[in-house]
């Protein structure tokens, strides 16, 4: 599904952009940015849209004893951002099962040339345990939430 879905009141958006002005420490000699960086960037994106659909990451999945271990990171770099450049880090949730979540990421910069574009998958994990665990039998209310937010096709 694309688009928002309608929760409540108010409308979940299926995609959410996240603006990051890129600082020099986030470069390479040559200004550029270093190709690890835009991992870093994946991850606030991520936060930034479970908050955007009222999943906080720290309070929701952190404080219930449940961590999101990456266990796929992948970018294709298209075109170079240097400092003092802004980008865009478009992110949505492509695939959601009871152990895993896939999400896709889409760089910009200002002009909106496709910069780089990227996922992530993640399975849920029990923090004490350090095992996957099925999350809507560890913690269904979480699930639920989970649920809750917009799922859009995969490229």
């Amino acid at each position: 599904m694309s688009g928002s879905q309608r929760l409540g009141e108010w409308q979940l958006p299926a995609m959410v952009t996240t603006e990051i002005e890129v600082r020099w420490g986030e470069c390479d000699a040559a200004g550029i940015v270093y190709h690890p960086v835009y991992i870093d960037w994946f991850s606030v994106a991520r936060m930034r849209f479970m908050k955007e659909n009222g999943v906080s990451y720290m309070e929701s999945f952190h404080d219930s004893g449940i961590v999101l271990v990456v266990l796929e990171a992948q970018g294709q770099y298209r075109k170079t951002l240097r400092a003092e450049d802004k980008a865009f880090v478009e992110a949505k949730l492509v695939e959601r099962s009871r152990t895993r979540l896939k999400m896709e990421y889409e760089v910009y910069n200002e002009q909106r040339e496709l910069c780089t574009v990227g996922h992530t998958e993640h399975a849920f994990v029990d923090m004490a345990s350090n095992k996957a665990v099925n999350l809507a039998k560890r913690a269904p209310e979480l699930w639920n939430l989970v649920l809750q937010m917009p799922l859009t096709e995969k490229k």
